[in-house]
């Protein structure tokens, strides 16, 4: 990334000329923003492959075996392995929850995966460790007595969460407090069982919960959408359609559900190489020092994008009731440790200017609420951050590729054309070639539509690849 005092002055200077430009000329703001699109694509041909679809937003991760335990939206499939020929070590930088891992075990490669949430890097471990035909036999037994088993525990300490009674009904709280604390007894005799019975009973939260995961955090079960709003559920009447008359046996019923599920898939480790996987919780950012001396022969990983998506707080009622962090601060942590991708993300100033991105925030819409919202410097965090996350990924895999799965955003009315400057900065990280492959339509946000209409075939989720 280059710096220069000169270019920061056009940069102001091009501000005050540009500033009122979507409000006092919509057709001169158009036309600028399609010759910025179109300069700076240039280098780039758009490949095109719509059969990779399926695989970088992957819907399987919700019935294919062992991904099935715990569950992201935003998961990519591992069918990727083979789509793009990765070969021999493979590193994850941003491995979430194990899809890549689990399918190296499956082709009986090796693969090491990295993440900063601490409920992916426990989920993907689960996954990969295998269970002696007697531990399974043992969770079979816990499982048939867990109503009995439960029954004999006090309900673990409540979450210091601010809205974790609010996110439970009573009785199903008291179940998944005494189901903790059985479970956590187990834990302490045996790690491995009590870890995936562990798994089991997070992955359940959500379906015995108050709540389900939308957008950027959650959403109540007791609210309605109606007509872009939402109203509010007759009290006692929702209760009873989603839960039942028996809250208590319906929660105890979720999570044996969910351990069935988990038992039949264990047969798949009867094949593959699951003692080669290794997962590691850290950040992306500092992977030189988390893989001191290691080298890999493919690298695939998906970053979060750059769409003010808090994945921590979509995550937030596992996370604290799982026991991966006990207070705001331990989240606040983790979260100022991700890519800056979201608002809570840490800000460091004095970025390095990135011309490219620059001319792109400079005729954004200043009235914009993703303008007062410091959008522009989560941009310039989010894109430094992967310059950095590419240079480690080049000295790990000198003769290997690289593979990024990304996806555009579209800001103030401007779009964001994320896979052309991660392709720029891969480039200036150290690269020698750079190709994208367009995999899928995105669809804009109703907020920018009627802004970016004729610009849709911008919208787009590429794989960009590097040598």
């Amino acid at each position: 990334m280059k710096s220069s005092s000169a270019y920061r002055k056009a940069i102001i200077s091009d501000q005050q000329e540009n500033i009122k430009f979507f409000s006092d000329s919509s057709l001169v703001g158009r036309n600028k923003l399609k010759a910025l699109l179109d300069d700076l694509q240039s280098p780039f041909p758009i490949e095109q492959d719509y059969d990779l679809a399926p695989f970088v937003h992957w819907k399987g991760n919700s019935s294919s075996k062992i991904h099935r335990w715990l569950r992201y939206r935003e998961a990519y499939s591992p069918e990727l392995i083979d789509k793009l020929n990765l070969e021999g070590r493979i590193l994850d930088p941003f491995s979430g929850c194990g899809s890549i891992m689990v399918g190296a075990a499956q082709r009986g490669l090796s693969s090491t995966g990295v993440d900063i949430n601490p409920l992916s890097t426990f989920s993907t471990k689960v996954k990969l460790t295998k269970l002696k035909n007697t531990e399974i036999d043992q969770i079979k037994k816990i499982r048939s007595d867990l109503k009995a088993i439960i029954g004999k525990h006090n309900p673990s300490r409540l979450p210091d969460l601010s809205i974790s009674e609010k996110v439970f009904e009573p009785e199903i709280l008291n179940v998944v407090l005494k189901s903790k604390s059985a479970i956590e007894a187990i834990r302490a005799d045996n790690p491995t069982i009590g870890d995936f019975l562990h798994l089991a009973w997070l992955e359940s939260l959500e379906k015995v919960g108050s709540y389900f995961k939308e957008g950027n955090g959650i959403k109540y079960r007791n609210k309605q959408r109606s007509k872009g709003k939402y109203k509010d559920k007759k009290d006692g009447e929702w209760q009873l359609q989603r839960f039942g008359s028996d809250q208590a046996s319906f929660a105890i019923n979720c999570i044996k559900s969910q351990l069935d599920i988990m038992i039949e898939d264990t047969s798949d480790w009867k094949y593959g190489t699951w003692s080669k996987q290794k997962v590691l919780s850290g950040s992306a950012l500092k992977l030189d020092k988390l893989l001191p001396n290691k080298k890999y022969d493919s690298i695939i990983f998906s970053p979060p994008y750059a769409n003010r998506f808090d994945y921590f707080e979509a995550f937030k009622v596992e996370l604290w009731f799982g026991g991966f962090v006990d207070s705001y601060d331990d989240l606040n942590k983790l979260r100022k440790q991700s890519l800056r991708s979201h608002l809570a993300a840490e800000y460091r100033k004095n970025n390095p200017v990135f011309e490219e991105l620059e001319s792109l925030i400079n005729i954004m819409d200043r009235t914009a609420s993703s303008w007062r919202m410091g959008v522009p410097d989560l941009l310039r965090g989010y894109f430094q951050d992967m310059h950095t996350v590419l240079k480690h990924c080049r000295k790990l895999a000198p003769n290997g590729r690289t593979h990024v799965v990304v996806g555009n955003s579209a800001f103030a009315g401007v779009i964001i054309p994320t896979d052309v400057l991660t392709a720029m900065i891969g480039i200036r990280s150290g690269f020698s070639k750079a190709k994208i492959i367009e995999s899928r339509h995105l669809t804009v946000s109703p907020q920018q539509r009627a802004l970016l209409t004729g610009f849709e075939g911008h919208m787009r989720e590429s794989v960009v690849i590097f040598e």
